[in-house]
């Protein structure tokens, strides 16, 4: 990484707050609609899946950390971003996309 790209890398971060903020609008929009409807709460699902995204929000946080210091407190492998970064967010936002076609997927359907 070169300079700019460490000094800004935590930046980034509001991205994945974005995206917290927009799953928690759909738990809540999904939510009230499931009760009109009397649909059973999946909606639930939502706060599995911003778990994960918050997950890998705190070791996205972590990784700009020890990039900006200079002798590595951790080594960052492969193996470790997978399992702290990559793989929670992309569980994290498969999941909330399923559940939000599961009470959004009738607007598709609809013509």
């Amino acid at each position: 990484m070169n300079a700019a790209e460490v000094l800004t890398s935590h930046l980034g971060a509001g991205l994945f707050l974005a995206m917290l903020y927009l799953n928690w609008l759909l738990r809540v929009l999904s939510r009230r609609m499931g009760e009109v409807t009397r649909m059973p709460p999946h909606y639930k699902w939502f706060d599995v899946g911003m778990l994960l995204i918050l997950t890998a929000t705190l070791s996205y946080l972590l990784m700009c950390s020890v990039a900006l210091v200079s002798p590595p407190v951790i080594k960052l492998t492969p193996a470790l971003l997978l399992t702290l970064f990559y793989l929670p967010l992309t569980l994290g936002v498969s999941l909330n996309l399923s559940v939000a076609a599961i009470y959004w997927g009738w607007l598709l359907r609809e013509r």
